[in-house]
């Protein structure tokens, strides 16, 4: 599968396959891997797929796990761009990375449409916002982040007889930090500084920027941009409102400011990015 050069597109690769956090808006034909895929909607539309001969949707809530050389094909969807988070993972690495033998069935995951638990959303967010702040092949700093997604793909989504022995997550969650993240997401202040989330945790800022590290393997500013981020592609493309207006919601002082903040993360001005959504994102095979 080839990716077209000219829309945003952000990579991380490896012996592990690669993890591409792009757009998606134009069908795609019936196809298959030879590896494990994954996919995970970050924003945008939801996305209709057929798997084999089921009808799905890939959304917020609803993540995709394709076993190799499962066909499956994207629907069109009236050129709506979704921002998808799509994990290729080669079956040695995975199988290693589960504590799987060599050799085995390669129908690992049951089911291709799942439910996504907190734990795996966690760690779909982290790898999405350190590939998006450029974690690209050659950081080694991506890597600790995907191989906690891919464990925790395998506890929550495998055939529990074949995973058992999974080891947990070497970076467990403080609970102080998971107060963070909900606080960051939820927060009525648009833009929150790292100041304002390390007191509202009841962490010095040196003390909470060290223990946010340690647990989620990116900075707390590169989160709360992603957040922001997150956001901002919802308003882009969900409603017509003034850029100016959105900004202002995302605790923008100038509409300026607004507009070099998702230059600088999406590769396109929020203005581009509106009017070509229907052409975003286009992936030929």
């Amino acid at each position: 599968m080839t990716i077209d050069s000219e829309k945003p597109v952000w990579i991380l690769q490896g012996d592990f396959g690669r993890a591409t956090v792009n757009f998606i808006s134009r069908p795609l034909v019936a196809h298959a891997h030879a590896q494990y895929q994954f996919l995970f909607k970050l924003g945008g539309a939801d996305c209709g797929f057929r798997i084999g001969g089921q009808e799905c949707t890939l959304t917020g809530e609803r993540a995709i796990c394709l076993n190799p050389w499962i066909e499956h094909a994207k629907s069109d969807n009236g050129g709506t761009p979704s921002l998808i988070l799509s994990l290729v993972v080669e079956t040695a690495w995975l199988r290693s990375r589960l504590q799987l033998a060599e050799s085995g069935p390669t129908g690992i995951f049951p089911n291709a449409v799942v439910v996504v638990t907190p734990d795996v959303r966690h760690h779909v967010e982290r790898l999405a916002a350190a590939i998006t702040h450029h974690l690209v092949a050659h950081d080694d700093g991506g890597m600790p982040i995907l191989e906690d997604l891919v464990s925790a793909l395998g506890r929550d989504f495998a055939d529990p007889v074949l995973t058992t022995g999974i080891a947990p997550s070497t970076r467990p969650v403080d609970f102080r930090i998971r107060k963070a993240l909900d606080f960051i997401k939820r927060s009525p202040e648009p833009n929150p500084s790292v100041a304002q989330v390390a007191a509202q945790v009841g962490l010095s800022r040196s003390r909470f920027f060290e223990q946010f590290r340690r647990c989620m393997g990116i900075s707390p500013q590169h989160y709360i941009d992603w957040v922001r981020m997150s956001h901002a592609i919802q308003l882009l493309g969900t409603s017509d409102r003034p850029l100016a207006d959105i900004a202002d919601e995302l605790g923008f002082e100038e509409h300026s400011h607004f507009t070099r903040f998702f230059s600088q993360h999406m590769g396109v001005p929020p203005s581009e990015f509106r009017r070509r959504s229907v052409v975003l994102g286009n992936l030929q095979e």
